[in-house]
């Protein structure tokens, strides 16, 4: 039996992005620990798919690694927006502008506004163009041009977000035809649940996905309980049977070898996520105008935004630029790499993860592995990722919120309790183990035919 994972995901994502999301990072690591794996059944392999017959051809993934890996660590790109301190910066011109009348101030407003917003969409075009110039090109390096020939037994396994480009049903049949099972990775069903935080576009095809390919696979992973739970929810009154769900555990990013890190310039709070409306930033952009009309710009620490942007925030960040991001109290570092990505989560004094629903919580876990102590939304997952490690609150309570955060700012004394209870008693997961946990699960039983009768799979313990 050979465990086929497909990397296709993960190709297209670096042919246009330097920086991952928490599914390519997730789908990548694995792949990284299971390349240097060993399965007691048989072979672990790498493919890509095809549009017409054979449908899988092998990838060599120690040179897709490689070239990965250099994407991640190079260094960020400049900031795609203008430091807060030039943002209120009116000159003449504004003085001027405050003196017409409000109809034409506000025709004024409405042309800056679609002009901020050409601008941002310039940047990510030059972005793109960027991406591409230093991406994942040539093919034909990763592609080795073997077809895959499936055998009784094997699995096809897609641990990226396979919802983007599904399989032809055509791949499925014959993948099916052949005694081969597939697998597919769910880490959540957020755009089912709650289509308010997604495009059209990802609707139409997460829909798709959901209807036609998850019903059709012999095994559904879910990276959390919560995720296992809605899936049953969900499928269980379209599919006739039930495919098997199996849970395992995520592992996280390490810390350094370092001993410690330089002091920052000005103490701060960190929240890492992808700019977009689910996980919440508006939430903290609310609380910490609270904590400075309460407590004053000297006692309250800055807060650091970093991670991608993401969609459906040009309203936000444009809130954003017109309070000039609370005179430079919020902060956002665009695209990290993993080594600056660390140094933050060194450097800070806790970490918040407001959002509003999440299939894991990666960055909850991350705090976590830096010893540093979370003020984490209580919703879906995210408790499961944080365990009492955490403070929560309702991500939807601004001052449950609030009141929570100023405890952590204003009683060092806790945050340091909190930090030598994490010191002695969080395990950091680690990706190897989440790659054996995988393994352990599509070996479990060798009479795979039987898999959609059985019980679901728990081994995240």
């Amino acid at each position: 039996m050979s465990l086929w994972f497909d990397v296709d995901d993960l190709i297209r994502y670096f042919a246009t992005s330097a920086r991952p999301t928490g599914i390519q990072r997730l789908s990548f690591e694995l792949f990284r620990q299971l390349s240097r794996s060993a399965s007691p059944a048989g072979p672990i392999m790498f493919c890509r798919r095809l549009a017409s017959p054979p449908y899988f051809r092998r990838v060599d993934f120690s040179a897709l690694e490689v070239r990965v890996t250099v994407q991640m660590q190079a260094p960020a790109a400049a900031p795609a927006l203008p430091p807060p301190a030039e943002q209120r910066r009116t000159g003449w011109l504004g003085g001027h502008a405050r003196r017409l009348p409000y109809r034409t101030r506000r025709s004024l407003q409405m042309i800056i506004h679609a002009l901020r917003t050409i601008k941002w969409a310039l940047v990510d075009l030059a972005q793109a163009a960027t991406s591409r110039r230093h991406g994942l090109h040539g093919v034909d390096q990763f592609d080795t041009g073997a077809p895959v020939t499936f055998t009784s037994g094997d699995w096809l396994v897609n641990l990226g977000s396979s919802w983007n480009l599904p399989y032809e049903s055509a791949a499925l049949k014959a993948l099916h035809g052949q005694g081969a099972h597939l697998a597919v990775l769910v880490c959540d069903l957020i755009p089912q649940l709650f289509p308010e935080w997604s495009t059209h576009e990802t609707l139409q095809e997460f829909r798709l996905w959901l209807h036609q390919t998850l019903p059709r696979a012999d095994m559904l992973l879910a990276i959390s309980h919560n995720t296992a739970a809605d899936l049953a929810h969900d499928l269980t009154p379209r599919c006739h049977v039930l495919p098997q769900i199996g849970i395992f555990p995520m592992g996280c990013l390490s810390p350094p070898n370092a001993n410690a890190s330089p002091a920052p310039a000005r103490p701060f709070v960190l929240l890492v996520a992808t700019l977009e409306v689910r996980k919440n930033h508006a939430l903290m952009f609310r609380v910490w105008q609270r904590l400075l009309a309460q407590y004053g710009a000297s006692a309250v620490p800055d807060l650091v935004f970093a991670g991608k942007r993401g969609w459906l925030i040009d309203d936000f960040l444009t809130q954003m630029q017109n309070a000039a991001w609370l005179d430079g109290k919020i902060r956002f570092v665009e695209s990290p790499s993993d080594s600056e990505l660390a140094l933050l989560y060194q450097q800070c004094l806790f970490t918040v993860y407001p959002s509003l629903y999440e299939g894991w919580g990666l960055p909850v876990t991350e705090s976590l592995s830096f010893g540093k102590t979370v003020a984490a939304s209580n919703r879906a997952s995210i408790p499961e990722a944080g365990g009492d490690f955490c403070v929560y609150f309702d991500p939807e309570n601004i001052a449950q919120a609030e009141k929570v955060i100023a405890g952590l700012i204003m009683q060092p004394a806790r945050v340091a309790a909190l930090e030598a209870h994490i010191a002695a008693n969080f395990q950091p997961p680690h990706w190897a183990e989440s790659a054996a946990a995988l393994i352990k699960l599509l070996t479990h039983d060798a009479q795979a035919a039987a898999l959609a009768s059985q019980p679901a799979i728990d081994v995240a313990a």
